[in-house]
């Protein structure tokens, strides 16, 4: 097969991947190993990230890394970008040494978190992310922002409303590359809760003036559509954000009912539960995101259910 007939299986592949069906994510998965086996780079990147986050069958992450260093060495610059970021290695060595300086263990490894307020339970976790995994989680989202949307009242949907002007991108299962994957895992170690009942994580960006106005992160029980969501998919327990940039004035996480703000620095974790110890929804979670008065703000943004979301 022709170089540019893999560069149009991958665009093919990427396409399908947009708003996949079941069908579709085959059909796209197909197309990406039939590039990848032609020499696509970018297929072989994709496929490894795919493979990370468990897409194309149960997670390999050591395979992961393999194929992810095979896409570098067909030339494909992200993947050597992200090889480095995960090998913690500057540039200059070849793909087979970053490969084999990955240390996955090591990764994933949790940071010990601060319980700064019993109930509701709040908890920082003090540089989880470097700087460099930081600035990789903005790159891979600029490009992919949307206006953030919010909880329409009368059904299971995503509403645009003034009260949140801030935009956000989403990172489905098979958006994610195997770097993010391992940022994942190691918030999940962190919070000691299993990625399965992590909702698809999203990095929010607010520019300046723009905010998210005090709201609640869990499922009503007495809003239908928020009923719908809860009853199929479980409570959203708890919220996690990670602070990815500190080049902006304002712009804290404000809880009103507690007296409490907080701003993190680059790659701190907060994470608070949105029920009790019972589990029931606590009203006292109530928070806003401030917007900032100068620069901009980058968080990522991980919810986390009480069942598996499949």
């Amino acid at each position: 097969m022709a170089r540019e007939d893999a560069d149009t299986l991958f665009a093919m592949a990427v396409a399908k991947l947009e708003a996949p069906s079941a069908s579709a994510l085959t059909e796209a998965i197909a197309d990406l190993e039939r590039a990848a086996a032609a020499g696509s780079g970018a297929a072989m990147a994709k496929l490894a990230g795919l493979l990370a986050a468990g897409v194309t069958g149960p997670a390999d992450w050591d395979r992961s890394v393999v194929l992810l260093a095979r896409a570098a060495q067909a030339g494909c610059d992200q993947a050597l970008r992200e090889l480095q970021l995960l090998a913690r290695s500057a540039e200059g060595a070849s793909p087979e040494t970053l490969q084999g300086r990955v240390d996955i263990h090591a990764l994933i490894a949790p940071k010990p978190a601060v319980t700064v307020c019993a109930a509701p339970r709040i908890r920082v976790v003090a540089g989880l992310f470097t700087p460099h995994e930081c600035s990789w989680i903005i790159e891979r989202a600029r490009d992919r922002l949307q206006r953030a949307a919010v909880y329409a009242a009368s059904e299971n949907a995503g509403q645009i409303v003034d009260v949140r002007n801030n935009s956000e991108a989403s990172f489905r299962p098979w958006d994610l590359d195997v770097a993010t994957t391992f940022l994942r895992a190691r918030l999940a170690n962190a919070i000691r809760a299993p990625m399965h009942i992590f909702e698809h994580a999203s990095v929010l960006h607010y520019a300046v003036d723009q905010q998210f106005a005090p709201h609640f992160d869990f499922l009503d029980p007495a809003v239908a559509g928020q009923a719908a969501d809860l009853a199929q998919r479980g409570q959203r327990v708890a919220t996690a954000l990670v602070y990815l940039n500190d080049a902006y004035d304002g712009g804290e996480t404000d809880f009103p009912t507690l007296g409490w703000k907080f701003r993190g620095r680059p790659g701190d974790l907060l994470v608070f539960d949105n029920v009790d110890h019972a589990g029931s929804i606590d009203r006292r979670t109530l928070h806003a995101g401030a917007p900032p008065t100068t620069g901009e703000k980058w968080l990522l943004s991980q919810w986390i259910r009480d069942r598996p979301q499949g």
